[in-house]
């Protein structure tokens, strides 16, 4: 079986398909068999680059084998394949967990295929399902001590990669390089002006006032990111993405999922990230020194030896960076319920007020 051949849609999922994976990577020996599958939605199915379903699986003998699995499928319409395919994110998830995962000694999901195929820009990634575990959520906002959690489990990959990528992971996006920038920009060009005319109470502030400047200057900073050293980020270090164990003999006490995002970065893009986007600002405001003080502490644990002056002047970089982002989700996107609404004018006002906070105009080429 090769990586091109391999189911593109639910709908062409079958039960010998995945028996013949299954034995083949020895999750059931020979004298096993998948015999049934049924196949449900989970969450509203369809997002912007892909599909997500749950596997239910029936074995021929009792077995240790997942009995569920959770599998990821790129859009099946071209204009958001096309989407998901031009920042190459099918390709980068599926380059984690076939190259990168096993590498790392961080909790993460159990992946038991990943595929991506060229000529179609179809792909498939089937991992673990973490059923009874809570996603983290990101209106709500995480505390102090979920942030740290999640901090112990993405800064390995920062350390064991640390300005040491380059030879394993030349060709990767990385965040000043023009092939990335090119890719990106059109993004936020084309959304920008409506997340300010959506949302025009967040903007009414110096920041506001600095917009023309920002969107001239997203460029350099994208450049001024990639100063000094780089590592493998997430890329998407959001609530929705961490899933938080209860506590159970069997649990980690979070894992993140979605790695469509994995790039070479500055490594507080990925704090940046979740504190605008998952910490309220009461929670950002009072905690945010502290979760930069714990980062300080892990990475040196880890052999990577950062001053806390380096690790705030990157981070202040980071979150001008990142509040792009923001703009990108309150302006592109017609929210497709009341929380997804909600999602973005909280996203957009935490990434704003962290910039003012923070006086960061004054960075704004």
């Amino acid at each position: 079986m090769t990586q091109a051949t391999f189911p593109e849609a639910p709908e062409t999922l079958k039960a010998e398909w995945f028996n013949e994976r299954f034995q083949l990577i020895e999750l059931i020996d020979q004298h096993n068999m998948v015999e049934s599958i049924c196949v449900e939605p989970v969450g509203d199915v369809v997002g912007v680059v892909g599909e997500v379903v749950r596997c239910h699986l029936t074995y021929a003998n009792a077995c240790s084998a997942p009995d569920s699995v959770v599998i990821k499928f790129a859009h099946r319409s071209p204009e958001n394949r096309a989407i998901g395919n031009n920042t190459r994110m099918y390709e980068r998830e599926v380059l984690f967990f076939n190259h990168i995962a096993e590498h790392l000694d961080t909790p993460k999901t159990a992946c038991y295929f990943a595929g991506y195929n060229r000529e179609t820009g179809g792909n498939m990634v089937i991992i673990e399902d973490l059923h009874d575990y809570d996603v983290g959520d990101q209106v709500t906002g995480i505390t102090l001590e979920q942030a740290k959690l999640v901090v112990d489990n993405i800064a390995p990959l920062h350390a064991r990669y640390f300005d040491a990528w380059e030879d394993d992971f030349g060709d990767l996006y990385t965040i000043d390089g023009d092939d990335y920038i090119e890719s990106f920009l059109p993004g936020f060009m084309g959304s920008w002006e409506a997340a300010v005319n959506n949302f025009p109470e967040c903007f009414d502030n110096e920041l506001g006032e600095a917009m023309p400047r920002y969107v001239a200057g997203l460029r350099a900073i994208m450049k001024a990111m990639g100063k000094g050293a780089k590592t493998l980020v997430h890329g998407d270090v959001r609530m929705d993405n961490a899933m938080f164990g209860r506590g159970l003999a069997h649990q980690e006490p979070v894992i993140m999922i979605d790695w469509q995002n994995i790039m070479v970065s500055n490594p507080l893009q990925d704090l940046a990230w979740m504190t605008t986007s998952s910490f309220t600002l009461e929670t950002r405001r009072q905690d945010e020194a502290a979760l930069l003080n714990y980062y300080q502490k892990s990475m040196a644990g880890l052999g990577i030896d950062l001053s806390l002056d380096s690790i705030t002047e990157h981070y202040n970089v980071a979150l001008l960076f990142v509040l792009n982002f923001h703009m990108i989700i309150a302006g592109a996107f017609v929210p497709s319920s009341d929380r997804a609404r909600q999602m973005a004018i909280e996203g957009l006002e935490r990434g704003v007020k962290a910039v003012t906070d923070r006086r960061l105009v004054r960075l704004i080429p």
